[in-house]
């Protein structure tokens, strides 16, 4: 689901010690002498964004799963100790190795309420309002988990509210209709917002049932569903306009799909999901360089890559030439469920991609790790010989390197001011301004790049101005390599193509 900001304005007046609001947070969650639990279960529904569906979760000692469905959507997250899976609607499972693993490690530490015993992990942030509500808020962070706000009723001590950085904003899960279960209390709504309330997601619990047995099958391990295909194969890509295009086949149909690793899904144009038949479901919101909504979902029997096949999966549907301002009229864009499927090497040098199931070939190169929480690659390297840094790997995108706001604003000097006049830069929901500026110095895994194009982006919403990556390395640089992605594995490999430049000579 897409999901984010709303959190209140910042606190001015001073709270109780933590101490204090960890002990009135207690109280008001557990009614004296009730027998703690280990075990949890919960069912309800979810409805938003014209769709509805429902959830299921489990907990039991250090074990947890949870099931979401909401329209064609679906998806189960898995704890298994500290590790975490997640599973789409596809089939496509990942581990959780970064950002997500560290806002589930925090989540967690709220929800089980193990945070009212750690004072130490907890600081308290002021009085301050929230939905006309005056609350007492609470920054909380896991060990080595990411920061959640936590707002406190400055009356009943129940939470009302929990906020934390997401993408371009912050994401507020708003808690209310609280019911006392075997003498705990429990929130029976939460609603999910990126401060759209358009795109806002309501889940409300029906059944909470407590140290009762679970079947040790709701905690069975994750298995990824790879492409079908019988062996590896090798086939043509077109370079357009800076980017490079593969055909595939939709109901019999050959169409062009842009090769997209920045992408989340797989998303089909809506002139040819009405030429597939392929029926569109809720109202949801894009986030490119802009946000947008317009977009749905829907269900797509096969996808044929080459003698590949993906089966049975969920695409997203948007009308690309409005959405980009009659930029980008193509028939669609190969996403993270092919990637996530599949090897992957990209040639740029030969305009060729080779791909199969994972392990049906042996990736070549130098191995740089990458996570894949967000659905995309994301791995860190090296700006400037001085700044280890993490950036989305994107061959969607022309340009050779975005850097986003708040990594410049972070490291003022990282680029020269603007060598040129605010331009725009297009993209899903139309348009973003920029400067161009040159980096000095990137460093791939020990192979080192020089004077490279960065459009420095000035947009303070959307994809492009994410608070976790610095920015993307794109196509425009990616051509001088050779590059393999094993994002089932979280790895990727690079080596020099045969038109590798370095830039040294470019000044």
């Amino acid at each position: 689901m897409l999901v984010a900001p709303g959190a209140a304005a910042p606190a001015q007046t001073p709270a109780p010690p933590v101490t204090e609001l960890l002990a009135n947070y207690a109280h008001a969650v557990d009614a004296p002498g009730a027998v703690s639990f280990d075990r949890l279960e919960t069912m309800g529904s979810i409805s938003g964004a014209g769709l509805s569906g429902g959830f299921h979760t489990w907990a039991e000692g250090d074990r947890e799963r949870e099931d979401q469905r909401l329209g064609p959507r679906s998806e189960t997250t898995l704890r298994l100790g500290d590790r975490v899976y997640y599973e789409n609607a596809d089939g496509n499972v990942r581990e959780y190795t970064g950002i997500m693993l560290r806002r589930s490690r925090t989540a967690r530490f709220i929800d089980s309420g193990d945070f009212a015993k750690a004072p130490d992990r907890c600081v308290a942030r002021g009085r301050t309002t929230v939905a006309g509500r005056t609350v007492y808020a609470l920054d909380v962070t896991a060990q080595n988990g990411e920061t959640e706000t936590l707002y406190l009723d400055t009356t009943t001590w129940l939470p009302v509210r929990v906020a934390y950085d997401d993408d371009d904003g912050r994401t507020t899960i708003d808690l209310s209709d609280w019911h006392a279960i075997a003498g705990h209390r429990f929130p029976f709504k939460a609603v999910v917002s990126d401060g759209d309330p358009a795109f806002d997601t309501q889940q409300l619990t029906e059944n909470v049932v407590v140290n009762q047995p679970i079947d040790v099958t709701a905690f069975r391990p994750l298995a990824n569903r790879p492409i079908e295909m019988a062996a590896p194969q090798t086939i043509a890509l077109k370079f357009y306009e800076g980017h490079l295009y593969v055909p595939v086949t939709i109901a019999g149909r050959t169409y062009t799909f842009l090769v997209d690793t920045g992408a989340q899904n797989i998303l089909v144009d809506t002139r040819v999901a009405r030429e597939a038949g392929l029926a569109g479901e809720g109202a949801l919101e894009a986030s490119g360089a802009q946000r947008t909504g317009g977009l749905q979902v829907a269900r797509l029997a096969d996808l044929g890559i080459g003698s590949g096949h993906l089966r049975d999966i969920v695409v997203t549907t948007l009308d690309l030439g409005r959405s980009t301002n009659g930029v980008f009229r193509i028939d669609g864009i190969l996403g993270y469920p092919f990637f996530a499927g599949a090897t992957v090497k990209i040639d740029y040098g030969k305009l060729a991609m080779t791909f199969g199931p994972p392990g049906s070939f042996a990736p070549t190169g130098a191995k740089i790790a990458i996570e894949t929480d967000r659905a995309f690659p994301e791995a860190q390297f090296r700006v400037n010989n001085q700044i280890d840094a993490t950036f989305l790997v994107d061959t969607g995108n022309a340009a050779e390197v975005l850097l986003y706001r708040p990594f410049v604003d972070h490291h003022p000097g990282v680029v020269p001011p603007a060598l040129s006049s605010i331009r725009q830069s297009y993209g899903i929901g139309g348009s973003i301004a920029s400067y161009r500026s040159s980096l000095d110095e990137l460093d791939l895994a020990g192979i080192a790049v020089y004077h490279a194009d960065a459009d420095v982006i000035l947009a303070t919403r959307g994809a492009f101005a994410d608070r976790f990556d610095a920015g993307n390395v794109g196509l425009g640089l990616l051509k001088n390599f050779i590059v393999t992605f094993d994002e089932s594995v979280g790895a990727m490999y690079i080596e020099r193509g045969a038109n590798f430049d370095d830039g040294r000579s470019r000044h």
